[in-house]
């Protein structure tokens, strides 16, 4: 049996397909409840990872566990308890089931320090905003669980997974112009296809070295403001415009000040505009050479038709 936490998510949904496809036998838990896990076939829990009891049930006759709840949004105290709290619980509840074989968690590769330079598994985190903080102190607990008390726990720190259907892309913010690029889109971001996302995950449990770090990128780094011309235009769209930090931290506050007149919040984190505004180059050696990951997409040129519908392709 294989546990995925946060299965109703991008990649938990997408690593749940490939597994069943595969004949695993596959345990989801989330807080959010998904009517497609139960059409795969997958055994789908609905809670939060830091509920112990349902964790520890969850937990039962499981051998593999991919951890990838976590969510950038929300509150600081929301970001923290969605990430490091949730890996407490998992560490704690893992260390007490001596058989299982591996615990992969969802990490990511915001926690590095900005910047143009090359980014290998050993450059030290430097995380700039809360998301990637929360990221880093994760880390930390389960590594520490993987020293202390033996749990099997590998690392995948991920880079910005795009595919089909993938939300954080916008595809139709994109494609009617109203896709802001911050500060023009200068900085590099790494990225990696869904797909290969899943075949690298799949890669950890069965040739990845316990208590290791591994980056999980394609080959190629990009401007962001190159990938989202080139979604532009695949979709027949306008090239996205620049704004300045200042404009998007202004624009911002009033979309969240409406919000609230309005009795509602948005699930926004505070510093979302220095989020959009780091450079990441990250490095995939280790992913290829010790895992054997052939990537389908090596970069985002490949992948990028993936993610629009046929009708809208511009050729």
């Amino acid at each position: 049996m294989i546990l995925i936490t946060g299965c109703a998510g991008y990649i938990g949904q997408a690593l749940a397909r490939a597994l069943r496809a595969d004949g695993f036998a596959v345990r989801g838990l989330d807080r959010v409840a998904a009517a497609d896990l139960a059409d795969l076939g997958v055994d789908a829990l609905t809670a939060d990872v830091t509920n112990r009891e349902a964790l520890r049930s969850a937990l039962q006759g499981v051998e593999v566990v991919f951890h990838l709840a976590g969510s950038p949004l929300g509150s600081p105290a929301e970001i923290v308890r969605g990430n490091v709290a949730a890996a407490q619980a998992v560490a704690q509840e893992c260390a007490a089931h001596p058989t299982l074989r591996a615990l992969v968690f969802a990490s990511s590769g915001a926690l590095y320090p900005s910047g143009d330079a090359w980014l290998t598994e050993d450059v030290p985190p430097a995380p700039e905003f809360h998301y990637a903080r929360a990221k880093a102190e994760a880390e930390r607990v389960l590594l520490d669980a993987a020293t202390s008390q033996h749990v099997p726990v590998l690392i995948a720190r991920i880079a910005g997974v795009y595919g089909p259907h993938a939300p954080a892309l916008m595809l139709d913010q994109v494609r009617q112009g109203r896709f802001p690029l911050i500060g023009g889109g200068l900085g590099f971001a790494s990225y990696i296809h869904i797909d290969d996302t899943v075949t690298a995950l799949r890669a950890l449990v069965e040739r990845g070295t316990p208590g290791q770090i591994y980056n999980l990128a394609d080959n190629r780094p990009v401007l962001i403001c190159d990938f989202y011309a080139e979604l532009a235009r695949l979709l027949g769209g306008p090239p996205p415009r620049s704004i300045s930090p200042r404009l998007a931290r202004l624009i911002l506050g009033v979309i969240t000040r409406l919000a609230w007149l309005r009795g509602r919040s948005l699930p926004l984190p505070p510093d979302l505009v220095d989020m959009a505004a780091v450079s990441h180059r990250m490095a995939n050696r280790r992913m290829r050479e010790e895992l054997g990951v052939m990537l389908r997409y090596p970069s985002y040129r490949e992948g990028l038709p993936t993610c629009v519908p046929p009708h809208l392709h511009q050729r």
